[in-house]
C-alpha cells in the first residue's frame, strides 16, 4: 500500500475510501461538465433571448420526461438485475433491449400521432415537439448503458462518457447557432439531438457485446416488476425538476420561462453534485445494509452530509456573482431565487438517502406513491400560485415540493417499511445551519452593501462553513473500524 493511500485512509477513514473513490471520478467528470456549461452559457445568452433560451429549456425539460416513458423506466430494472444476478445478466439485459426498442418504438409513435395537440398545449412548436421525441428515444438506449456502467461502478467510463457527451452538446450548439439567422435555438436543439443519437448508438452496440439475446420473458418479468411500478416515481421526479418550466411557458411568457430556466439551472450546480455522489453511493449502501452494517451507513451518511452541506452553502453565497460575471444583465433579476432553489435541492440529497432503503427491499411501488404526491403537489401549487405571484412563485412552491418529497420518503421508510434508518438528529441539526445561511444571503441582498464588502463578508462565511462541515463534521467522523 502506497504512503499516499495509508495517509488517505488515515484522514477519511478506510470505510469511507472506496465511496470518495468513485465520487472522486463522478465528481472530476461533475467538475469538468460544470466548467463547460459555464464556458458557454455566457455565449448562449448573448446570443439568444431569454424567451429563446425558455423554448430550448422546454425542450430540454420534455425530452427528458418522454425518455423515461418510451423505455419504460426498464434501466431502474435492469441495474437492479445487474446487483442481484450477475451470472446471468447477458441474458437479461438482451431479452430487456429487445423490449426497450419495442416500447420506444409503440410509445414513440403515439406521441408523434398526437403531435400537434401536445405541442399546442405546451406551447411550443411542432417541430421542436417532435425533435424532443427522437431525442427522447436515443436517450432511453444511453441511460440504460450509463445505469449499467453505475451498477457495476464502472465510474472512469461512465464519467468519460458523461464528459464527451456534455463538451460535444455544448460545443456543437455553439457552432450552429452562429449559423443560424433566425430561431436560433434550434441549433441547440439540433446539437442535442445529434450528439445523444451517437451515444446511443455507441451504447447499443456496447452493450450488444455484453449482450445473449433472449425470449425469455421471466427476464422482462423482473425487470418490469421493479422498474414499472418505478414509473410514476421516476416522471414525478422530473415534474419535480422541470415540469415549473412548462408550467410558466403556459401561464406567463417565455421571457419568464428564461429567466426563471437559467437560474434553476445554476441551481442545479448542487443538482448535479448530489446525483453525482449518490452514483458512488447506492452501490456501497446496497453492499453495507445487504451485511445489516446500520450503524457503519449512519456513520457514512453524516461524512456524507457535511460534503453537501459544505457544497450548498459556497453555491448560495457565490452561484449568483459568478453567473452576474458571465450572462447578460437581461437575465438578472432571476438570480435572486439562487439560494431557494438550492435549499430545494439539499431536500433533494436527503431524499435520496431514504430512497435507498424501500430500492433495496424492492419496495418500488411504495416509493412512486411518494413521489407521485409530492410532484401532485408541486403542479398543483404551481398553477395556484404562479398566476397570483409571477414566475417567482415557482422557486418556492418547488422548494416545499421538494420538501414533501423528503417526507414522505422518510416516513414511508421509517413508519411504514419500518426499516432502520439514519437518524435524523444526525442529519437535521446541520441542514438547519444550510437553511439559515440561505435566508442570510437572501436578506443581505435586499441591503444596498459595497459589493466588495458583501462579496468579503460571504467569504467568510463560506470559510467558516467549510471548518465546520468539512473539517468538522466530515473529517470528524471518519471511521477505521
Amino acid at each position: 500500500m502506497s504512503g499516499f493511500k495509508k495517509w488517505l485512509i488515515r484522514r477519511v477513514g478506510k470505510e469511507n475510501l472506496e465511496f470518495l473513490t468513485h465520487t472522486r471520478n463522478y465528481l472530476s467528470a461533475t467538475v469538468i461538465q460544470s466548467i463547460l456549461m459555464a464556458l458557454a452559457i455566457p455565449v448562449i445568452t448573448q446570443l439568444l433571448l431569454p424567451e429563446e433560451y425558455g423554448v430550448l429549456s422546454v425542450f430540454v425539460s420534455l425530452y427528458t420526461l418522454l425518455s423515461i416513458a418510451f423505455s419504460l423506466n426498464l434501466r431502474a430494472g435492469i441495474v437492479r438485475y445487474y446487483l442481484d444476478f450477475s451470472d446471468d445478466f447477458d441474458k437479461a439485459l438482451g431479452a430487456n433491449l429487445l423490449f426497450a426498442g419495442l416500447s420506444t418504438l409503440l410509445i414513440g409513435g403515439v406521441a408523434f400521432i398526437f403531435a400537434a395537440p401536445l405541442a399546442k398545449w405546451i406551447g411550443i412548436s411542432i417541430h421542436v415537439y417532435q425533435y424532443a421525441i427522437v431525442t427522447a428515444a436515443f436517450s432511453g438506449i444511453l441511460e440504460i448503458y450509463l445505469s449499467y456502467l453505475r451498477g457495476s461502478k464502472q465510474s472512469k467510463h461512465f464519467s468519460l462518457i458523461s464528459v464527451l457527451r456534455t463538451a460535444l452538446i455544448l460545443g456543437g450548439a455553439v457552432i450552429l447557432i452562429f449559423q443560424m439567422e433566425d430561431h436560433k435555438y434550434l441549433g441547440k436543439v439540433y446539437a442535442e439531438a445529434i450528439v445523444v443519437g451517437a451515444f446511443s448508438v455507441y451504447a447499443l452496440f456496447s452493450m450488444a457485446r455484453l449482450s445473449r439475446f433472449s425470449t425469455e420473458t421471466k427476464y422482462i418479468r423482473y425487470t418490469c416488476r421493479f422498474s414499472l411500478p418505478l414509473i410514476p416515481h421516476a416522471i414525478s421526479r422530473y415534474i419535480l425538476g422541470y415540469f415549473d418550466r412548462i408550467i410558466i411557458l403556459q401561464l406567463t411568457t417565455k421571457a419568464a420561462t428564461g429567466l426563471y430556466s437559467l437560474v434553476y439551472d445554476i441551481a442545479m450546480a448542487m443538482d448535479v453534485i448530489v446525483m453525482a455522489t449518490i452514483k458512488a453511493w447506492q452501490p456501497i449502501f446496497f453492499e453495507e445494509y445487504g451485511k445489516g452494517n446500520i450503524k457503519k451507513i449512519e456513520r457514512m451518511a453524516v461524512v456524507y452530509s457535511g460534503y453537501m452541506y459544505f457544497a450548498a452553502a459556497a453555491i448560495i453565497c457565490f452561484g449568483a456573482d459568478l453567473a452576474r460575471l458571465f450572462v447578460p444583465s437581461s437575465y438578472f433579476p432571476g438570480l435572486t431565487l439562487l439560494p431557494t432553489l438550492v435549499i430545494g435541492y439539499v431536500f433533494v440529497f436527503l431524499y435520496t438517502l431514504f430512497f435507498q432503503y424501500a430500492s433495496y427491499n424492492k419496495k418500488t411501488e411504495l416509493i412512486s406513491i411518494s413521489t407521485l404526491l409530492a410532484g401532485a403537489a408541486n403542479i398543483g401549487l404551481n398553477y395556484w400560485f404562479i398566476p397570483i405571484y409571477g414566475y417567482q412563485a415557482a422557486a418556492y412552491t418547488t422548494t416545499a415540493s421538494f420538501g414533501l418529497l423528503f417526507i414522505f420518503h422518510y416516513v414511508n421508510t421509517r413508519f411504514v417499511l419500518k426499516a432502520k434508518v439514519i437518524r435524523l438528529v444526525a442529519l437535521l441539526p446541520n441542514f438547519l445551519l444550510v437553511f439559515v445561511v440561505g435566508a442570510f444571503v437572501l436578506l443581505g441582498e435586499s441591503f444596498e452593501l459595497d459589493k466588495w464588502i458583501w462579496r468579503a463578508i460571504k467569504l467568510i462565511v463560506v470559510a467558516l462553513n467549510f471548518y465546520y462541515f468539512v473539517i468538522i463534521v466530515a473529517q470528524g467522523k471518519k471511521t477505521d473500524e
